[in-house]
């Protein structure tokens, strides 16, 4: 197995050059297993990627996080120094971790954070996946900080699967912005009396953007070294763009001025070319786009993402233009690699006719159709119904729930660790619950530790219905999930479904309802609607499944899956994994969320 190794660059400029995005055209798909070692520094600096500068977090001193480009079957080693003032860690969103639980970076639940000064290795083999996938922080809102950045794995048959040929392949990352730190922003966002979350200042696409600095005269501003991305694309050709939405709240409209092009891949499935001028992007969310560049009518035209303001709560917000990124397609002639100098211009083209959406919900994803046959099982042992909302309790604190529940993390004793040492060490009350299917509140505090577990190989329905005006992309860790049905209002019941009670089988007249539902990691309860999803428990670990909208997982809403008790009472935790636990309590707490009882007995006296 060979050994690649991945130096940091210079800390010269922050801002990562748009180039390093595009992905290795010489690519060997048919490489055999090989270890790949990235070596991050993960430091504080000021940055100001539209102009604005804003002290950020950033991997080898620059913005964004690099690429990291694997085959399947490849083992990937991040060596993290974290020379930053706050503890922090690293979650590959999307990365199934299966027999790798303790490398999933999920703080409180597989990991204590790495504090400030130390260093953590991660290393874990990619199997039984291939697509689009990200990284980013997973303490608190640190992505919006700057510390997030690409994963492509690839698979052998990349070419045979993605039906439609392309001649170049890229990442196109967009992002909500603030101009705030997140950690002033979270404690104005959990305070008492607050019932919003922040709303982006602006966007970026590949960590650009150039603002009018005279338009925000209250804030440090230099634009001269800013600017907007531009793709230079081979005319007349295939292109994919691989999307990845990687903000903490904005969903994204996109498209491209004059184009049509065709839906490929869907957080890491592939699937049959699906049609359209417009997408729909939530956090946390990837599409692969092919775009065909056969128009002769003019030589660039513009790349459009625009947040869905309507689904904040002031609309007007962040104010014109601002609500926008946009990049320039260039068309470049056959054979050169960029556009002739002295003949950049700005785009004349005009965006689709189509209103703008004013709702935040999925696309109908019924009509996207895996390229691989791999429907959910039939019967699903357990259904579970959670009610999702965001509700204010006791000294005026909004905070995230399912059912009865908001999670708070245990960072000195992470849910893995208190659960291999229970089973492993024959704890009476951990025993007792060892072969239980479903909640155990006896080992875990069910009002902010939610935890459904199962012991051997299960099938899992999730019914979950939002309580809330506001939509909830959920995302589960270590699993795809199929995507069963949503909508608006109550949940219809299963037989809507085609299926019957409780999931236990198929209706009769709906044989075949199952065989091209899609497999995501990452689908949206809309406001007041319903999401009904089935998994296959069988990856061994404490899984969170939580909203992906940022300040809402900072506000609570989370729970958790343990999956295989009866594998995991097998396991013992690395010792590089222990030792992140042996810092001191208020090294581990730096950059995490405020504590509920800052604010008791707010208001009194």
């Amino acid at each position: 197995m060979g050994i690649k190794t991945y130096e940091a660059p210079g800390l010269g400029g922050f801002r990562r050059p748009s180039s390093d995005y595009i992905l290795d055209p010489a690519w060997n798909f048919n490489a055999p297993p090989q270890v790949r070692e990235y070596k991050w520094s993960i430091v504080n600096r000021v940055g100001n990627p539209d102009g604005v500068y804003r002290p950020m977090l950033m991997i080898n001193g620059q913005f964004p996080g690099p690429l990291i480009e694997a085959n399947e079957g490849d083992t990937l080693v991040i060596e993290v120094d974290n020379q930053s003032d706050n503890a922090t860690s690293i979650h590959f969103h999307g990365i199934y971790q299966n027999g790798t639980n303790f490398m999933d970076g999920t703080t409180g639940i597989t990991q204590c954070p790495i504090a400030p000064n130390r260093k953590f290795r991660y290393e874990f083999t990619v199997t039984g996946q291939s697509g689009t996938y990200y990284y980013h922080g997973h303490v608190a809102v640190q992505a919006s900080d700057g510390l997030v950045g690409p994963l492509v794995i690839h698979s052998r048959d990349e070419k045979k699967i993605q039906q439609i040929p392309y001649i170049t392949d890229r990442v196109v990352m967009l992002q909500d912005w603030y101009h705030d730190l997140s950690s002033g922003l979270l404690i104005e966002t959990l305070e008492p009396g607050s019932e919003s979350s922040p709303i982006p200042h602006g966007a970026l696409m590949n960590g650009m953007n150039s603002r009018d600095c005279s338009s925000i005269p209250h804030r440090m501003c230099d634009n001269s070294t800013a600017a907007l991305p531009s793709l230079d694309l081979t005319a007349n050709a295939n292109h994919r763009l691989r999307f990845i939405n990687t903000g903490a709240f904005g969903w994204f409209q996109v498209e491209v001025d004059e184009h049509s092009w065709a839906i490929t891949e869907v957080d890491g499935t592939d699937v049959v070319p699906t049609y359209d001028n417009r997408m729909m992007i939530s956090p946390a969310q990837r599409y692969s786009m092919i775009l065909n560049t056969n128009h002769t009518t003019a030589s660039s035209f513009w790349l459009r993402a625009r947040m869905v303001a309507h689904c904040w709560k002031d609309p007007t917000l962040p104010g014109p233009g601002a609500d926008e990124i946009k990049a320039v397609i260039n068309y470049i002639p056959s054979g050169k690699t960029k556009m002739p100098k002295g003949l950049l211009s700005q785009p004349s083209s005009r965006s689709w006719s189509k209103g703008m959406e004013v709702q935040c919900r999925d696309m109908n994803t019924t009509s996207y159709l895996p390229t691989t046959y791999a429907p959910p099982p039939p019967h699903a042992d357990h259904s579970y119904y959670l009610r999702s909302n965001l509700e204010i309790g006791d000294w005026r604190l909004e905070r995230g729930f399912f059912n009865q529940s908001t999670f708070r993390p245990n960072l000195q004793k992470p849910t893995l660790h208190r659960t291999i040492a229970g089973l492993s060490s024959h704890n009476e009350t951990f025993n007792s619950m060892r072969n239980t299917d479903g909640v155990n509140e006896i080992c875990y505090d069910k009002k902010n530790d939610f935890v459904i577990q199962h012991t051997g190989v299960k099938v899992v329905d999730i019914i979950i219905q939002n309580f809330d005006e506001g939509n909830h992309p959920m995302h589960l860790h270590g699993h795809k999930f199929w995507v069963l049905g949503q909508g608006h209002g109550p949940f219809p019941g299963y037989g809507f479904l085609g299926l019957k009670a409780y999931g236990q089988g198929i209706l009769d007249g709906h044989e075949g309802f199952l065989d091209n539902v899609i497999r995501r990691d990452v689908a949206t309860a809309e406001g007041f609607g319903w999401l009904a999803l089935r998994f296959v428990a069988d990856n061994p670990g404490a899984w969170a499944f939580h909203c992906h909208m940022a300040w809402h997982s900072e506000a609570g809403l989370v729970m958790q899956f343990i999956s295989r008790v009866d594998e995991l009472a097998t396991w013992s935790i690395p010792e590089a994994n222990r030792q992140l636990c042996e810092a001191p309590l208020t090294e581990l707490k730096k950059g995490a969320p405020p504590e509920d009882s800052t604010w008791f007995g707010f208001g009194i006296g």
